[in-house]
C-alpha cells in the first residue's frame, strides 16, 4: 500500500523540485518583458532565453508541415507555435496579435521565439 501511495505521489513531487519544463510556463508563467515588433531586435537581446510578449502584425503563416506550425510578424520575427496548429490558424496576415513565448534568438533580421502562442489581446 505504501508504494503505491509513492509512486502516485513522485510524479508531483518531482515536478516541484526539478520543474515541469516551458509548458507550465508557457500557460501560467508571467512575461519578463513586452515589446512593440519594431522594438525587439534593438532591445530584446538582454531577455534571450525568458518569455516575453510581442505585438506585431502577422505577415505569414505556415501551417503546410502537419507536426509544425509558423507564425511570422514585422521585422522578421519568427514565432514556432510547434503542435499548436489551430492557434497558429487563428492568425490571419495583416491582423494585429499578441505572443507570448520564450525568445531564442535576438539578431537583426533573425528574431525566434519558440515556444510560442497566442496571447488574448484584452488579458
Amino acid at each position: 500500500m505504501k508504494m503505491k501511495y509513492l509512486l502516485q505521489v513522485l510524479p508531483v513531487i518531482t515536478c516541484l523540485f526539478v520543474g515541469c519544463g516551458k509548458g507550465w510556463q508557457m500557460d501560467y508563467g508571467k512575461p519578463e518583458a513586452q515589446f512593440i515588433q519594431d522594438d525587439v531586435p534593438a532591445k530584446g537581446k538582454e531577455w534571450v532565453g525568458k518569455k516575453i510578449t510581442v505585438k506585431g502584425v502577422v505577415t505569414k503563416v505556415e501551417v503546410s508541415d502537419p507536426n509544425t506550425a509558423w507564425v511570422e510578424l514585422g521585422n522578421g520575427i519568427k514565432c514556432n507555435f510547434s503542435i499548436m496548429r489551430r492557434m497558429a490558424e487563428n492568425a490571419k496576415v495583416g491582423e494585429t496579435v499578441y505572443v507570448d513565448g520564450f525568445l531564442k534568438r535576438c539578431n537583426e533580421g533573425d528574431v525566434l521565439i519558440d515556444p510560442a502562442m497566442l496571447r488574448d489581446p484584452t488579458a
